[in-house]
């Protein structure tokens, strides 16, 4: 009998960009992500459509496919690896489309609802309504001290940031066409948006929804696949249907927000009260990115390295890593380059 070709189905990194999972079409595998190594291999039936970790724990949120007779795309599963097997089944009306996984939270994105689960009693802790959502479009802060999450509103371009610790709802209007990604920092800070025309990513701040930034990708319309911030802040990367990895500063995105502190500490003295509308307005000019990164394939996700590097997983099953040249910028040169399968 002819062993069957391996194939891949989804990437993801983890919580903190250290490991990356690939769901495949018998089972899981889960990568170190620097220096690049195959931690393990699981050997399952039926194909993975999802594999989320929960930092370098073992406990993993996996979803099957629609052709998985035994874990369909409505159903997710908890799996503790070390026990080798399922801790929970959570089943849905519909297919799910994303999942975020938190140290106290479970996020499970469907066409129009996210739902969030208890991570420890799998009970459920809200319902979100979101209109039509095909894509699992969420942005989710990792903080254990604060949760915030946005989606994209039933208006179109509009995301709604919900901020769990203070029980805050609010949308912000961030482009003009439909939300196509949504990335929030690993703090809950900041919020990096594009739209499906793709030529755009705007940075906003979480707490008063003030715009910071306008990047440019570029002129043409593209399908944004992915956005990444650095460790440190200073520093976003996407990845588009182009096949270019683009990279910018957000130097600006600090100098506003060094301001809104200024104006907050003087307002506070002086008897005013700063407006998040002094952020905003029309008043933004894009800013090309400074670094690219240039892969053949089209559909990648990316992170930020150490020594100034960006690392690369496509779903044609190949790592890169990418040295910027911090001072000229331009076209980074690739270091290694790996095949996952």
């Amino acid at each position: 009998m002819e062993k069957k070709k391996k194939e891949l189905l989804f990437a993801g990194f983890n919580q903190d960009n250290q490991c990356f999972s690939v769901g495949t079409n018998d089972g899981f595998r889960i990568y170190n992500t620097e220096p690049f190594k195959m931690k393990f291999e699981r050997i399952l039936e039926g194909e993975i459509a999802m594999v989320i970790m929960l930092y370098r724990t073992n406990i993993l949120a996996l979803v099957g496919s629609d052709n998985n007779m035994n874990h369909k795309r409505s159903k997710l599963i908890i799996w503790d690896d070390n026990q080798k097997k399922s801790l929970s089944e959570l089943k849905f009306n519909q297919n799910i489309m994303n999942v975020k996984l938190r140290k106290d939270k479970i996020i499970v994105v469907c066409r129009d609802k996210i739902y969030i689960f208890n991570l420890s009693t799998f009970k459920n802790m809200d319902i979100i309504e979101t209109g039509d959502n095909s894509h699992g479009i969420v942005g989710v802060s990792f903080d254990p001290n604060q949760t915030i999450l946005a989606y994209p509103d039933k208006t179109k371009g509009c995301v709604r940031i919900k901020n769990f610790e203070k029980a805050s709802v609010f949308s912000v209007q961030a482009h003009e066409n439909n939300i196509a990604y949504i990335c929030i920092s690993y703090d809950g800070n900041l919020m990096a948006t594009a739209s499906e025309q793709g030529t755009l990513i705007r940075i906003f701040q979480t707490e008063t929804g003030a715009q910071l930034q306008e990047l440019r990708r570029g002129k043409d319309k593209a399908d944004i696949k992915h956005i990444c911030f650095s460790p440190d802040y200073k520093f976003l990367a996407a990845s588009s249907n182009k096949g270019t990895i683009h990279i910018w500063s957000l130097t600006e995105t600090f100098k506003k927000l060094n301001k809104s502190m200024e104006n907050e500490i003087e307002n506070k003295t002086s008897g005013f009260k700063w407006l998040p509308s002094f952020l905003g307005g029309n008043f933004f000019s894009s800013e090309w990115s400074f670094a690219q990164v240039r892969i053949t394939d089209h559909r990648s996700i990316c992170c930020f390295g150490s020594e100034n590097s960006v690392i690369i997983v496509s779903t044609n099953g190949k790592y890169y890593k990418a040295q910027i040249d911090m001072e000229k910028g331009g076209e980074c040169k690739i270091v290694e380059e790996e095949q996952l399968l």
